[in-house]
């Protein structure tokens, strides 16, 4: 007898169990919006004259290590950089905030441009820097004559290199990290 009295209640509490009301699911983040906020905020924070101020170079067993700088430098007041937004945005940024602006190296002054791309641990787990650039030389389309400090900068990996990107609103200091080659980090102040 309470055998059979068994299977009837479980299937009454199956249904009864199956009719309380579903739990409610959190909507899925919008992740481009999350992107595109975190880049609005840091985007005012890089305009401005910045100095180099401190350069830390490490040079990487990858990568071929320059002869004119000794392992495990420090360089002070290295360079000055001045960066604006664009005049005419690149296609196929997707809106992302660029810049262009003047590097002056040893009295010498090249054109450097980068856009910022929001940092996936900062989109997804609010963590980590929250972008990240290719800082790249910025001359026309042409012809053009590599100087000796122009090839110098590509080498320790301050241009053509990829760093992360951290600043805070009000602050005088950014700070960059190397990701590939040899600059280890870099500290600019206003």
């Amino acid at each position: 007898m309470k055998a059979s009295l068994l299977l009837p209640s479980l299937l009454v509490l199956g249904l009864a169990t199956g009719c309380a009301s579903a739990p409610t699911v959190a909507p899925a983040p919008d992740y481009n919006k999350i992107e595109a906020d975190i880049l609005k905020e840091v985007a005012p924070q890089v305009t401005g004259r910045w100095t180099l101020e401190e350069v830390t170079y490490k040079p990487r067993p990858l990568f071929q290590r320059p002869t004119s700088l000794p392992k495990d430098t420090v360089l002070r007041q290295f360079a000055t950089l001045t960066l604006a937004p664009v005049q005419v945005p690149r296609k196929g940024r997707n809106g992302r905030p660029e810049f262009e602006g003047q590097l002056t190296y040893l009295s010498k002054t090249y054109p450097v441009y980068f856009s910022l791309h929001a940092s996936p641990d900062r989109t997804f787990r609010q963590q980590g820097p929250p972008a990240y650039f290719l800082l790249e030389y910025n001359f026309p389309v042409g012809s053009h004559q590599t100087e000796p400090e122009e090839q110098f900068l590509q080498d320790i990996g301050l241009i053509g290199e990829q760093f992360s990107l951290e600043a805070e609103a009000g602050q005088r200091t950014m700070r960059w990290q190397g990701l590939d080659r040899h600059l280890k980090s870099i500290t600019l102040r206003r």
